[in-house]
């Protein structure tokens, strides 16, 4: 990965959070976190990997809506990032937070344990 798709990758990441919140008005759509931006070298495609606090199914149903609004994002994406064509976004579900809660309960299983 070269340094100008870095930085790109980096300001995406910072962008598409802002639309999401403030311009996609869709009650389904929960807290997430961006984890990740991946772009192919020529940006024509990007995947956008977030993580939703509410586990799996709340995952998979955020999935649905985000790339249901993929088109609206990309819009909006393009007024703010001068390029000369804008990515087409995929927006993929990864259950890094149910992965984590799961090492928290753990942890506390064994603490309980040790005392």
């Amino acid at each position: 990965m070269n340094l100008r798709q870095k930085r790109v990758n980096s300001y995406i990441m910072k962008i598409v959070p802002e639309i999401i919140e403030k311009e996609v008005n869709d009650p389904r759509i929960g807290l997430i976190t961006i984890t990740s931006v991946e772009s192919t070298p020529d940006f024509k495609h990007v995947t956008i990997n977030f993580t939703v606090h509410g586990g799996e199914k709340s995952g998979k149903l955020n999935s649905e809506v985000l790339n249901h609004a993929s088109g609206f994002i990309q819009h909006e994406l393009a007024r703010r990032i001068k390029m000369r064509n804008t990515p087409k976004l995929t927006f993929n579900y990864s259950p890094i937070m149910g992965k984590l809660d799961r090492i928290e309960e753990l942890l506390e299983k064994v603490s309980e344990e040790e005392t």
